[in-house]
């Protein structure tokens, strides 16, 4: 009896998860593209010189990718998905803002003013970083303005209601 009550739960959140996959708008696509640049920038970051280095960045922005994942899976937690990527984020260039050695490096590599080209001339880790930091935070905070999930028309309401009546 316990047992078939498990796996009742088991099916119906499967339902929930292939059902809201299904539905995705296009402000999940947005909100995917930021999570993608995270990604990149766990990667990338860890090739970055030791004196740049903090380990918050990479704390915050795997808890990101791994919380956007799991808030996208259902419904109700869609439309926070991004945001929680997004607080990640923020996080992470912060994290990486107050890295014991980057006033060192940026004073010493901008001493006689700043641009673009000098911005190159870091390691590509660095500044790969340092722009995915930027846009995956940029393109999370639109995304949390986009609809994650299609609307739902009254009679598909009105089923679940039903369905979940006869759960």
């Amino acid at each position: 009896m316990e047992e078939n009550k498990y796996m009742t739960f088991l099916k119906s959140v499967g339902k929930e998860i292939k059902e809201t996959v299904l539905t995705k708008s296009y402000g999940c696509y947005v909100a995917l593209a930021a999570w993608l640049l995270t990604l990149i920038q766990i990667i990338t970051y860890g090739f970055v010189s030791v004196e740049l280095f903090h380990s918050g960045v990479i704390v915050s922005s795997v808890l990101g990718v791994i919380f956007f994942i799991i808030l996208s899976l259902f419904r109700k937690t869609s439309p926070l998905a991004p945001v929680i990527l997004m607080v990640c984020d923020i996080v992470a260039l912060l994290s990486f803002a107050s890295a014991d050695g980057i006033v060192d490096v940026f004073s010493t590599l901008f001493f006689d003013g700043f641009s673009l080209g000098k911005l190159f001339t870091l390691p590509t880790a660095e500044w790969m970083s340092i722009f995915s930091f930027v846009l995956s935070f940029l393109i999370s905070s639109v995304a949390v303005y986009l609809p994650q999930n299609k609307k739902t028309t009254v009679k598909e309401k009105i089923k679940e209601e039903e369905v979940a009546e006869v759960v």
